[in-house]
């Protein structure tokens, strides 16, 4: 026993440990059986190729996120691409490889390499193929951060949808001209607080951090349609909601003409809408810029309108 132990220390002495992690695509059909190999990429060069392949265990299913540990004599030195190679004719497809060496004394700094372009890992004449793909550098500096700046912020307003909630009156005059032969006119001289409160729900989670803010402007919601506010932007948190409320004074003119009696009422409009959103940021020291989408969800009671009726 003591003899077998020496013998594997002797084989790992001088060989880096390797770690990849690899995830199969939550798809019918995008995993297998195949053997696969993997080779990792580097400054200093590649590895030779590892058999991605755990005992009893069966690797690469659909959704499956399988990770593997591995020695080699090469030290690849920084790590930049990683390549996956089979020689069947199955078909494989992965959403993306994290690959990390271990350095004495150092922490395990894992390298993402998303397969963007969704390519797939087969072959149909029993040959072989491959896959490499390679490091997205900018997905190191996430979660976004006080080290990122939001560069562009877009409301999906064609998408938005509203969800009117309350209707309250906040005002009421009647102007009688029944027994005149001159329009009569008065306003209803409203004074009153409006608010928006807006949270936001991103669909990346965790890659946005909890406690980064922002500014972006509000969108409103506006006689039956959603626009964006030209003029009204505050800070909004990812993680607490954010409330803007101001007190406002509207002057409603209400005219009755010669002969005639009508019943002016002012209304102030509560609803909820969820407006989609995609938002671009840009990291202040490295040259990466990351896309986010999610939805803005608010609660506004900061549109009045007036209703004018005819009275008998």
């Amino acid at each position: 026993m003591m003899i077998l132990v020496v013998l594997l220390l002797l084989q790992t002495a001088g060989a880096v440990k390797y770690m990849a992690e690899i995830k199969t695509a939550d798809e019918t059909y995008a995993g297998t059986n195949d053997n696969i190999f993997l080779t990792i990429h580097g400054t200093h060069g590649s590895t030779s190729p590892y058999l991605c392949d755990q005992d009893w265990y069966d690797d690469f299913e659909p959704g499956s996120v399988d990770q593997f540990e591995f020695f080699r004599y090469e030290d690849v030195g920084e790590i930049l691409c990683a390549t996956l190679t089979t020689n069947n004719n199955d078909y494989l497809l992965v959403e993306y490889i994290y690959v990390a060496k271990q350095v004495y004394a150092m922490p395990d700094i894992y390298h993402y390499m998303p397969n963007k372009e969704q390519t797939k890992l087969t072959t149909e004449d029993y040959g072989s193929s491959s896959l490499k793909l390679c490091e997205d550098a900018c997905y190191r500096y996430l979660p976004i951060d006080s080290n990122w700046i939001l560069e562009d912020m877009d409301y999906k307003t064609n998408r938005g949808i509203a969800h009117p909630t309350n209707t309250v009156e906040v005002g009421k005059l009647i102007v009688d001209a029944l027994d005149s032969s001159i329009d009569q006119s008065s306003s209803i001289e409203l004074s009153t607080t409006i608010s928006n409160k807006m949270s936001y729900t991103h669909e990346q989670g965790e890659t946005v951090s909890n406690t980064v803010t922002f500014t972006a402007n509000i969108p409103k919601f506006v006689s039956g349609s959603i626009e964006v506010s030209k003029s009204r932007s505050d800070s909004n948190s990812f993680t607490k909601v954010n409330v803007v409320t101001e007190s406002v004074a509207f002057s409603f003119p209400c005219r009755a003409g010669a002969g005639t009696k009508v019943k002016c009422l002012a209304y102030q409009e509560k609803y909820q809408l969820e407006v989609p959103y995609s938002q671009t940021w840009k990291h202040k020291t490295q040259n990466c810029r990351y896309h986010v989408e999610g939805v803005a969800n608010i609660d506004s009671d900061s549109n009045i309108t007036l209703e004018v009726d005819e009275v008998e």
